[in-house]
């Protein structure tokens, strides 16, 4: 079960799954979403967020708040990690008369799935 945890899959392949992510992302699809996640990964996005039961809650609370990416500036992957700069949107955001942020995502993967993935707001962005 944890052979391939170790190992790092190539990078196009990383690039591919945290598309495909941020694709069911876009999609509103609370359980492809989740299947990039394991039973321990863990999310960052202002409070930190683990296993599957509070990274779900997350899911639906962004997507209730329309959270949405606009904008992919920029994807690099190291190893198992990939770097994502970004500028998203919600409607928090529009209420407080914010047109939108930048900021960055990271993944860290363990095989083909999602062991931590956090967010950071730029700062001034």
């Amino acid at each position: 079960k944890f052979n391939m945890s170790t190992e790092a899959l190539p990078s196009g392949e990383l690039e591919t799954l945290v598309r495909e992510y941020l694709q069911a992302f876009d999609e509103r699809s609370v359980e492809r979403c989740m299947s990039y996640y394991t039973e321990d990964s863990s999310l960052e996005f202002v409070s930190m967020f683990r296993g599957l039961k509070e990274i779900e809650e997350w899911h639906k609370a962004r997507f209730a708040a329309d959270l949405r990416l606009v904008r992919l500036d920029k994807i690099s992957v190291n190893e198992n990690a990939v770097a994502i700069d970004a500028v998203a949107t919600s409607k928090r955001l529009r209420a407080w008369r914010v047109k939108a942020i930048s900021g960055s995502i990271r993944a860290v993967f363990e095989g083909d799935k999602i062991k931590d993935l956090k967010f950071a707001i730029r700062a001034g962005g």
